[in-house]
């Protein structure tokens, strides 16, 4: 997934998040990749929906694999960091079945997801 713009607000992210819920199960796919880089601030409630409710959602629809996701990140862009570790830290210590990896470059990003 791409985020080609900022998110407006929470409701907006909800429903981006949910259409990509619905994707995720369709593909059949163990991993997922969020490009945040343009995403822009992001509020707490949205954070927690990721941890509480969409990571979760994809890692039910595994049957026992783990989700690989991937935050590609803009080191410049602080509040994205911020919440992307929020994100990362919190599933990490909630959840089990889930490997997150945070990457700023592209192609060291590909050339993980190729190795995997």
């Amino acid at each position: 997934m791409e985020y080609t713009n900022k998110v407006v607000n929470h409701e907006q992210f909800v429903m981006i998040n949910m259409a990509l819920l619905n994707a995720f199960v369709k593909l059949q796919t163990v991993k997922f990749v969020a490009d945040i880089r343009k995403m822009g601030v992001i509020s707490t409630e949205s954070q927690k929906m990721v941890v509480d409710y969409l990571l979760p959602g994809m890692v039910k629809h595994l049957n026992g694999k783990d989700l690989i996701h991937v935050q590609l990140v803009n080191e410049a862009d602080i509040f994205s960091k911020i919440a992307a570790n929020t994100i990362k830290d919190k599933s990490s210590r909630t959840m089990k079945g889930i490997q997150i990896s945070q990457f700023h470059d592209c192609a060291k990003m590909e050339a993980y997801l190729k190795s995997i």
